[in-house]
């Protein structure tokens, strides 16, 4: 199975941190089937930062 994870970056060892906020489904680390999907919200977060 692959599986994506929507980032700018690679994660090959990913962590389980808590943060000060948040998230639509708590805590985890999230990954879909879906490429498309994941492509999708990679380009999102990183035109969030870079603004």
């Amino acid at each position: 199975m692959i599986l994506y994870h929507g980032s700018n970056l690679t994660v090959s060892e990913p962590k389980l941190i808590v943060q000060n906020r948040f998230l639509d489904f708590g805590y985890g680390f999230y990954t879909t089937t879906n490429k498309v999907q994941a492509t999708g919200f990679a380009d999102k977060v990183t035109r969030r930062h870079k603004a």
